[in-house]
């Protein structure tokens, strides 16, 4: 049995997140659905749960809260698919769910976010299925790894074996030529950090 209660769960992820919405509700349900399928009784004290979640959203906010899978732990993965579902791993088990909302189970502009789901059963409002994770690598789970090596090129340190062999020389993704989600434009001095963005 969960420690917590579903409104005790609402509660905490509403004060995280900042505001009600059908994503917090969504995700607190969606949470405690894979807590009790791992049998995992109170998250705040275990470990192993790791959770990939599939958007950018509300939703996101509600399983960190739930789940204390946060990212500066490792237990947080995010990809953004822009679908409203996640996967949790028990590393414990080895096993793995993916949980998402099937069409047709979306709240109506200005209803009552917790009355409209709160009539609908877990198995109506979500598929649960049983999911591999064949890219998962063991740089990926939570735990200290000590691997770290510079980039021969910006001299940046890359962490978990993300760096990349070009031609015999180690490189992060970026000097290695692949697409990053940023581009640098110039590197400021010590005295434009210190004036700011106002100088």
């Amino acid at each position: 049995m969960l420690k917590n209660t579903f409104e005790e769960d609402l509660k905490n992820a509403v004060a995280f997140h900042g505001h009600l919405c059908a994503g917090q509700v969504i995700g607190v349900r969606m949470s405690r659905l894979a807590l009790t399928y791992f049998g995992i009784d109170d998250p705040a004290h275990y470990r192993d749960l790791v959770a990939f979640v599939e958007c950018d959203r509300c939703l996101a906010d509600a399983i960190v809260t739930v789940c204390r899978c946060t990212l500066g732990r490792r237990r947080l993965k995010w990809y953004d698919y822009g679908i409203m579902s996640a996967t949790f791993y028990d590393m414990r088990s080895g096993r793995a769910i993916r949980v998402s909302q099937p069409q047709g189970n979306h709240c109506p502009s200005g209803a009552d976010p917790v009355a409209f789901f709160g009539a609908i059963p877990d198995d109506k409002l979500f598929n649960v299925d049983v999911v591999e994770l064949p890219h998962l690598t063991e740089e990926d789970l939570p735990g200290s790894h000590s691997h770290g090596v510079a980039c021969e090129r910006c001299g940046e340190i890359i962490h978990n074996k993300r760096e990349v062999v070009v031609d015999g020389h180690v490189l992060c993704k970026r000097c290695a030529g692949q697409d990053v989600y940023y581009r640098p434009v110039r590197r400021l001095t010590a005295e434009e950090v210190a004036a700011g963005v106002d100088a």
